[in-house]
């Protein structure tokens, strides 16, 4: 059986921000104004502990387990057991990874493509995303950095609106206006989902787990505020409430000499960031179907892996049934963040109790 190459903290750290960050940051501070209300941008802090106690939790699972990957600790499971388990976060998985890429191209289409077939995008999406898939998580995670470099540079481009941005926009009040603290959070807290992957692959990390969790999360957070920070100073709170993609409409207002439609740019580059989203996804289904069945061969399950995703990809048909969709995959994706590594953490103990009594028999 041949090593697999340890991922450094570096390259973990940017999967974990190229996981998490995908096309929901388009509309994400207006999603944050209708949780938070007034200075909503706050609550980005609220979210970021939470997930670090999650993040924690699947550092724990790591350490009490002396660094086993997930399926070692489930193995002691008998395979009626864990084919359910699998099948049951592989199916999630699978369609939070398909709905991400169905979701980006319909915007892109009707955006700025509208005689362009959604068939066309998908297929690229997933044709890049099927060679991808063929390499082992280190080649991946390599390729991350690449895309990395060749995407952060948009971030600085929210420095052409601070002239027009005004401290009195933000207002004085916080948590003002019609907020909804609880099922607004949840919708936000799925922006961060793409963490949880790293339960499958904290054990390849090779020194600072937990720090390289974190500094992704921490990646991703600084980017979430500063483009929200910027639009609720850019637009009044109530522009921001009716804007449907309000950070498209930001990227509007850039102009260059040599480039028309920076937005139109802007948004195409992302969609490199949401391939990676759903090709992590996409590979943590692969690994649990890997584990159910071994004799399989990876090439087969990847190839009918990205087969049902492109053929789910087409169930919803306009953007908001694609909304009602998003919604309860990324609750149930949110569960399964939170449970999974508990779920692990009560199989790792057991286990230990288990042994300890056997020996002292």
């Amino acid at each position: 059986m041949t090593m697999k190459e340890k991922l450094s903290p570096f390259q973990a750290s940017i999967l974990i921000y190229l996981t998490q960050s995908g096309v929901t940051l388009f509309y994400l501070p207006r999603l944050v104004a209708e949780a938070f209300g007034t200075n909503g941008w706050i609550g980005h802090f609220i979210i970021y502990f939470v997930v670090n106690i999650n993040l924690v939790l699947i550092w724990l699972v790591f350490k009490l387990s002396k660094g086993k990957s997930m399926f070692e600790i489930i193995a002691i499971l008998p395979k009626w057991m864990t084919l359910p388990f699998n099948f049951v976060i592989a199916s999630v998985w699978t369609l939070l990874g398909a709905m991400v890429t169905v979701k980006f191209s319909m915007i892109l289409k009707v955006l700025f493509y509208n005689n362009v077939s959604l068939v066309y995008f998908l297929s690229m999406a997933y044709i890049l995303s099927y060679m991808l898939l063929k390499k082992d998580l280190y080649q991946i995670a390599k390729a991350t950095v690449v895309l990395f470099y060749f995407t952060v540079w948009t971030v600085f481009l929210l420095a052409f609106h601070l002239p027009e941005f005004s401290f009195i926009r933000l207002t004085p009040f916080i948590f003002k206006g019609d907020t909804d603290m609880l099922n607004g959070g949840v919708s936000v807290f799925t922006a961060f989902l793409g963490y949880e992957l790293s339960i499958l692959y904290i054990h390849r990390i090779e020194r600072k787990q937990l720090k390289s969790l974190i500094a992704g999360n921490s990646l991703t957070t600084v980017i979430y505020l500063g483009v929200t920070f910027v639009c609720f100073g850019f637009f009044s709170f109530k522009q921001l409430v009716s804007e449907m993609y309000p950070v498209v409409t930001l990227l509007g207002y850039i102009s260059f000499p040599v480039l028309e439609r920076v937005e139109s740019f802007t948004f195409s580059v992302f969609g490199i960031k949401v391939m990676l989203t759903t090709v992590m996804y996409l590979w943590g289904t692969k690994e649990l179907l890997q584990y159910q069945f071994k004799r399989a061969k990876s090439s087969y399950l990847v190839t009918v892996i990205i087969l049902i995703s492109f053929v789910v990809s087409f169930i919803p048909k306009v953007l908001k049934d694609l909304d009602e969709w998003l919604k309860y995959i990324s609750y149930a994706c949110t569960a399964v963040a939170f449970l999974l590594p508990i779920f692990l953490l009560i199989t790792v103990v057991s286990t230990k109790i288990m042994n300890r009594e056997s020996a002292n028999e």
